[in-house]
């Protein structure tokens, strides 16, 4: 099994590449940064999706049966110009395009049939592809608010519009991911929680949805071995089914890390300091601790139904909560004590 990963020196790139090889697949990771991972280099070709004669070449030697496209230009939700985000446009259609070509070649050689050319792919989307809190009542339902979204959204369409592609595919959209190799807002949450400077915004007790990342990486591989019925042309959120309560979550995390007690911010302190971080970033201050914006996210709402998910991979995932978190920090300790 010959799994092509794009964006795989990323933070679920990694965990999924370290699941893959665990398993002894064959795995081609393609980033425009080295893996997270030193131990990941020998899996690893410097690849811009961007440059279109260059992904197709590499695509054509290394032969994938498997495709998992997470490589995305992310950004800040200040950012409002959609064409800083061209490789979550330009470039899933580049690698369609690329794949396409790809199968075409493989069919010719094979006289037709296509055993070991290219079966399948997942398209990773986002969860902002609608607004923070909102439910989507269908796959097609839309209501992004930033350009980062809106560049979602603009991939995902053209993987949908596309007619008569020569293999199955699916779309994900990863629900607020922690885990090992996390990377912006939870690697902060965790630093805060460690350094005693984290604290329960109102009563703390906000339920979401979210997805420890070994969780996730193994609903991506179910869905690649799936039968085609369960996942083709399907749409999945992807993360743990349970939702989580932030103030449990952060105590357990606490006690995991034996940090200070986390105490609590009455609301209309955090909104009186959300103005002034928001301030503080107009003047330039990138990195204010505690915004409008950031705030927002806090304390809104969200959670989704996983059971679609859940199904795929047979009624269960292979980490509870108390374990993932004792992975986490272990993780943590290791790279920031």
């Amino acid at each position: 099994m010959k799994i092509l990963v794009t964006g795989g020196s990323g933070f679920i790139g990694t965990n999924y590449i370290e699941f893959a090889i665990s398993k002894r697949f064959e795995v081609l990771n393609i980033d425009t940064k080295p893996p997270f991972k030193k131990e990941h280099i020998q899996f690893w070709k410097e690849c811009d999706i961007m440059d279109f004669d260059k992904l197709k070449k590499i695509i054509f030697e290394f032969k994938p049966e498997y495709v998992v496209h997470l490589a995305a230009k992310t950004g800040a939700h200040s950012i409002r110009d959609i064409k800083e985000f061209a490789p979550n446009i330009q470039g899933v259609e580049n690698l369609i395009k690329a794949l396409i070509d790809y199968s075409g070649l493989m069919s010719e050689r094979v006289n037709g049939i296509r055993e070991g050319c290219l079966k399948r792919v997942i398209f990773t989307s986002s969860l902002l592809v609608c607004k923070m809190g909102y439910i989507p009542k269908h796959d097609e339902d839309y209501m992004p608010t930033t350009a980062y979204g809106q560049s979602k959204v603009e991939g995902e369409k053209i993987v949908r519009n596309w007619q008569n592609l020569p293999f199955e595919w699916t779309i994900i959209r990863p629900i607020s991911v922690w885990g090992p190799w996390m990377i912006e807002p939870y690697i902060n949450f965790f630093k805060a929680i460690k350094q005693g400077w984290y604290f329960h915004i109102g009563d703390g007790h906000y339920k979401r949805s979210m997805g420890y990342v070994e969780n996730i990486a193994h609903e991506i591989h179910s869905i690649l071995l799936a039968p085609s019925e369960k996942v083709h042309k399907k749409t999945f959120y992807v993360g743990d089914p349970e939702p989580t309560d932030l103030h449990d979550f952060a105590e357990s995390v606490r006690e995991k890390m034996g940090a200070p007690k986390i105490h609590r911010m009455p609301m209309w302190i955090a909104k009186t300091f959300a103005k002034v971080g928001d301030t503080l970033k107009i003047l330039g201050w990138t990195n204010a601790p505690l915004t409008s914006f950031r705030l927002k996210n806090i304390t809104t709402e969200y959670v989704f139904d996983l059971s679609p998910i859940l199904e795929v991979c047979d009624g269960k995932l292979p980490y509870d909560r108390e374990t993932a978190v004792e992975k986490t920090v272990e993780w943590f300790k290791r790279c920031y004590n």
